[in-house]
């Protein structure tokens, strides 16, 4: 699993001239280390005393930090299935019209599939955007650094996910679905890159 290699393993094995891992898994990781940074300012705001009165904001922020951190490191794992999948398909046999038949299902399967993960990443990217946030305004002020990264971390997280939900839709022929996730990730987009002004323009760092 790619979530289980070492940090340079991993960085070989992008670096590599095999398609996955790659830039969807890199958003995946980039998302899980976001939420990892944001439930390290709570942990650290709970241990300091004139923090008390933050105690049950800090205690619910940890707990979501890292139960996205967890979902989104699993995706780092799914993204690069969902793409193995795609090419498993493309590698179907097409020498009768059944065949044919079976295999465009079986891609257009395979694109829809590859297109919903990467945008559960930037949907889970978001939440944790959101936990940064509050994290870096209303944490331990030794920590807004960490929890500034974690900001911009989470930020190209989504944003790096939904570029690559984007580039799918040009293979799907459902043209009802492609204009349902056109307007999704337009509305994520927007979202994500709102948020990040509001909260960068919020922080005096």
């Amino acid at each position: 699993m790619l979530k289980e290699m070492t940090l340079e393993g991993f960085s070989d094995a992008v670096a590599s001239l095999e398609p996955v891992p790659g830039g969807g898994s890199v958003s995946a990781l980039a998302g899980g280390l976001a939420a990892a940074l944001a439930a390290m300012v709570a942990a650290l705001t709970l241990k300091k005393e004139q923090y008390a009165h933050l105690t049950p904001l800090m205690q619910g922020l940890g707990t979501e930090a890292g139960e996205l951190q967890n979902e989104l490191l699993n995706c780092v794992d799914r993204d690069a299935d969902s793409y193995r999948q795609v090419l498993s398909a493309f590698r179907l046999p097409k020498s009768t019209d059944k065949e044919k038949q079976n295999r465009s299902a079986a891609v257009q399967a395979a694109f829809r599939h590859a297109t919903e993960v990467p945008l559960q990443v930037a949907e889970a990217a978001l939440k944790v955007l959101d936990l940064a946030g509050t994290a870096a305004l209303k944490g331990n002020p030794d920590m807004v650094t960490d929890a500034g990264v974690g900001v911009l971390m989470a930020r190209s997280a989504a944003l790096g996910a939904l570029m690559n939900a984007r580039i799918n839709l040009s293979s799907l022929k459902d043209r009802n679905l492609v204009n349902d996730l056109e307007t999704r990730i337009a509305d994520l987009k927007q979202t994500v890159v709102q948020k990040e002004a509001e909260i960068l323009g919020a922080l005096k760092v």
